[in-house]
């Protein structure tokens, strides 16, 4: 029994260790090119304060007459380096901030744990925030047809405004307001921030107009306005939901 347990954990392991190895096969190439890029940048300008190093020994070293040739032949050359050595460095910052920033959206996530009733953000590879979702919004996630249980965030709205659907004037008389009139905005069905999912989720912030909420065409999981409004400014759009 214990041989046959302590297989089970070894075949576990392997699987852990080719899925890190798969992971970074495919996610880490780009990160890795840029870190050799500023690598040999790094040389290069190692390269300039060594030879910068140089002159200044020389210059300390000369007599009168040597100090004028040299300031004069090596002090402009002198001048330039330290320009675009400066120039360097912020390019460098700027690189490191926007990879920094780009591996931060890959590590930030989303998981409905549809068993315990929560929606956990996930930074860094730690919870960040802790959400209580109704058992009737569990329910009816459950209920629906979305399938999937990877869903990729596709847009943010914030205070959005969607169009009533052409059914809801299917028992009136008069003509159908074309679709960008006032006529056909429902104002507060959504609440205050709504993310956008596939298969038509919607994460958003408690209706203001329950009538024009029911007429939308999507499943959704409703927050109170804190929650949401905090989690509408953590996510980026392509980053992903798991449903457990």
């Amino acid at each position: 029994m214990f041989i046959k347990f302590f297989k089970i954990l070894l075949r576990i392991f392997i699987l852990m260790i080719l899925a890190i190895s798969i992971f970074i096969n495919v996610k880490l190439p780009d990160y890795t090119k840029d870190i050799d890029d500023e690598t040999a940048d790094l040389k290069k300008q190692l390269l300039m304060l060594m030879n910068q190093k140089k002159y200044q020994i020389a210059l300390s070293q000369s007599v009168v007459g040597d100090y004028e040739a040299i300031k004069l032949d090596t002090l402009p050359q002198l001048q330039e380096d330290q320009k675009i050595l400066i120039e360097n460095n912020k390019n460098l910052l700027k690189a490191n901030r926007l990879l920094w920033g780009n591996l931060s959206i890959l590590r930030t996530k989303l998981i409905f744990d549809t068993k315990m009733k929560k929606l956990k953000f996930v930074k860094n590879g730690k919870v960040v925030s802790d959400i209580n979702i109704t058992d009737q919004t569990v329910q009816n996630f459950l209920k629906s047809e979305i399938s999937r249980k990877v869903l990729k965030i596709l847009a943010k709205e914030k205070n959005p405004t969607s169009v009533k659907p052409k059914w809801t004037y299917e028992d009136i008389t008069k003509e159908i307001p074309v679709e960008n009139s006032p006529e056909r905005l429902m104002v507060g069905a959504l609440g205050n921030y709504a993310i956008h999912f596939d298969d038509f989720l919607i994460i958003h912030d408690t209706s203001k107009n329950r009538e024009y909420h029911d007429t939308i065409n999507h499943i959704c999981i409703q927050l109170s306005t804190k929650d949401m409004k905090k989690l509408y400014s953590s996510v980026y759009i392509g980053n992903k939901l798991y449903v457990e």
